[in-house]
């Protein structure tokens, strides 16, 4: 079965280096215009996962996609993967580029990232917009710990081991999740597959990209604290329906109080790549009701 959407018209981003403590964060570029879009990838990926939505966008907004720390071109960090401290990169970034505030969108590993920018600088977070992502810490009886569902979520924290072992057969490893965790098997095009192969290859990188799971833990105390205070700014939360279905929009909903979305249909878990068309539209459409 083909991918629902086809590929949309390269458009080159531009990249920059982002000085943090201890090196520098990498990013990509593109677009114009008034209102500023953060997107912030997943794992086993990087910052190209983005390239789609973003040309699709790139001539209505002006979109900014970075490495996160420890992935793809960004250092790769000793300590720092908890989720408020990576919320000080997303400030850094936003200072870099001289943009007082965006909408924020976060995908997996960047959801967290991303609601906790949202929860400590509400006056720089326009919306903010969550696709298949964790909110660790956050549960209820109809929100889950998906720590207990997805076995290599405690496998990842124990980091030393899981380098040890994945580095085996890493392209194997990492295309088991690019093929069962999607909706269709060919959901990654095999020349993006191999892309982030050499990116969690290179030196460091798959131990530092590890290092976001070992954070869990810290990060879910940070989120289930700030969680008492609700968001007030608009929110936006799909999971695919062969993956997290809606505990995305559920998991919201207990840390904000003006919250859409649901569940994308024939959609698993790389959703920028699986359904572009309806990400940037969705993304488009919530950006817009968010500065009207």
């Amino acid at each position: 079965m083909p991918k629902t959407s086809p590929k949309a018209k390269p458009v080159q981003p531009e990249s920059h280096r982002i000085p943090v403590e201890g090196g520098t964060i990498h990013a990509v570029a593109m677009g114009a215009g008034a209102q500023t879009i953060v997107l912030l990838h997943g794992w086993p990926q990087t910052s190209a996962e983005w390239l789609e939505v973003m040309a699709r966008l790139a001539d209505r907004y002006r979109l900014i996609a970075p490495d996160l720390r420890g992935c793809g071109d960004s250092l790769k960090a000793f300590a720092g993967y908890d989720a408020t401290a990576q919320s000080e990169d997303i400030t850094r970034i936003l200072n870099h580029f001289a943009i007082e505030d965006a909408h924020v969108v976060g995908h997996d590993i960047g959801g967290p990232v991303a609601y906790a920018f949202a929860a400590t600088n509400p006056e720089r977070c326009k919306s903010l917009a969550l696709f298949e992502a964790p909110l660790w810490g956050v549960t209820s009886d109809e929100v889950p710990d998906l720590t207990t569902l997805f076995w290599h979520l405690k496998f990842h924290q124990d980091v030393d081991l899981a380098t040890l072992l994945i580095t085996s057969n890493l392209q194997a490893y990492l295309d088991h999740f690019y093929r069962d965790f999607a909706y269709t098997p060919n959901a990654i095009y095999q020349e993006d597959a191999a892309r982030y192969h050499r990116a969690y290859a290179a030196p460091g990188a798959l131990r530092a990209g590890l290092m976001h799971y070992q954070a869990i833990p810290e990060t879910a105390k940070q989120l289930t604290d700030l969680a008492k205070t609700r968001l007030a700014m608009p929110v936006l939360a799909y999971g695919g329906s062969a993956v997290m279905g809606d505990y995305v929009v559920k998991a919201a909903r207990l840390v904000a109080s003006n919250v859409t979305g649901g569940i994308i249909d024939a959609c698993g878990h790389w959703v920028a790549e699986e359904r572009p068309d309806f990400v940037a539209d969705a993304i488009a459409t919530h950006v817009a009701g968010a500065t009207t």
